[in-house]
């Protein structure tokens, strides 16, 4: 194109999430193929938001409050009036509902969506929303085949618009170790204790208490290791108080919220994830960029991307059980480990970097945009 392909991501915020990390990876990697990036946040700008305008990008809010506000399109025109997007890409479908129409009315030439997570087999309205704000968009990406699945089932929108287009990150940001000793340090971890940790949220889908219940498990048979939580959220005096109450004392650390939580990636030596529910989650990816092997619960997807005993082990969603075993052998196995941990890499490198996902996304522009098929 002569000019700079001009595109607006639409989120709820930037705040710090997987979701939202992805945005920003879109505005670093949409700049260096040559778009002009800018984002919209329809509830508040977010603890991202900085990292965005220091890229060049502009970043635009609206306020909504919560609940249904039928004004807040009316306030995305004038938005959209003075960015003047060629694309508007939205992601979750509540962003989808407002902008949408706004796009559509102000005459943006392409809109398109990409879902994140499961959330239509659950909820009637959810659904409902889901149909009527499908209508604005071209093509409706999912970031794994489990979620287009499900828009399928539930006909969200005609099939011939659902795309799968994975999430990608940028392996090197991971791959620096950094001083991991000096970081054990600091913990309070020995420096050859085997170390089982998380990044994330602490919230209830994440369901990291059963993390802490399965590692008193493994604590019996080895009792040196040591559990690393990265990540604040709702939940952390009661997961504090959990594990008091099963006697882990200081062998359980908190690290709390990291502006770089790659970093401890490096003091683990395996890597879980307890979610009960996930759509294609950025922090396995940057776990196996850092070599660290991943146990996995078996849920949403997880299976497709992990593929139990190519690139990490699996587990079934809340088996305490299961995961301490799964745990206790990454922790013992240190061959098997470093195999599953290299295998990760080799799987990011070969298909899950931020610049396919950038020039994926970019083909799927242009090609509308050339009118090659309709655009509604």
């Amino acid at each position: 194109m002569a000019n700079p392909l001009r595109v607006t991501h639409v989120v709820l915020s930037l705040d710090f999430g997987g979701l939202e990390r992805i945005v920003l990876d879109l505005v670093r990697g949409g700049q260096k193929i040559g778009q002009a990036v800018s984002v919209v946040c329809l509830e508040r700008p977010g603890t991202l938001a900085p990292q965005v305008e220091a890229l060049g990008s502009q970043v635009a809010c609206v306020h909504k409050r919560p609940g249904v506000r039928l004004g807040t399109t009316g306030q995305l025109k004038g938005v959209l009036r003075k960015l003047r997007p060629d694309v508007v890409h939205t992601h979750q479908i509540g962003t989808l509902f407002y902008a949408g129409p706004a796009a559509r009315a102000m005459g943006v030439p392409l809109v398109v969506h990409t879902e994140h997570g499961k959330h239509y087999a659950v909820r009637r309205r959810t659904r409902w929303l889901g149909w009527l704000a499908g209508r604005h968009v071209a093509r409706y990406f999912c970031v794994s085949r489990d979620i287009a699945e499900e828009v399928q089932t539930f006909r969200v929108v005609p099939c011939r618009k659902v795309f799968v287009v994975p999430n990608g990150i940028e392996p090197a940001r991971f791959q620096q170790p950094g001083d991991p000793g000096a970081l054990r340090q600091e913990l309070g971890i020995p420096p050859q204790a085997p170390v089982a940790g998380t990044i994330g949220r602490l919230s209830e889908i994440k369901r990291q208490d059963l993390l802490i219940r399965a590692f008193a498990r493994v604590r019996v048979s080895l009792p040196d290791a040591h559990l690393l939580l990265v990540g604040d959220g709702p939940l952390l005096g009661e997961l504090r108080a959990l594990a008091g109450a099963l006697g882990l004392g200081s062998s359980v650390h908190f690290a709390g919220y990291q502006a770089q939580p790659e970093r401890y990636l490096h003091v683990m030596d395996g890597f879980a994830l307890t979610s009960r529910s996930e759509g294609m989650p950025l922090v396995v990816l940057e776990a196996w960029a850092a070599g660290v092997p991943v146990i996995a619960s078996r849920v949403g997807g997880l299976p497709e991307l992990v593929g139990d005993g190519e690139a990490g082990l699996l587990f079934p969603a809340g088996d305490v059980a299961a995961l301490a075993a799964g745990l206790e052998t990454l922790l013992r196995d240190k061959d098997l480990g470093r195999q599953l941990g290299e295998a990760g890499a080799r799987r990011v490198e070969s298909r899950f970097t931020i610049r396919q996902t950038v020039l994926e996304y970019q083909r799927h522009y242009l090609e509308l945009l050339a009118g090659k098929e309709a655009v509604a």
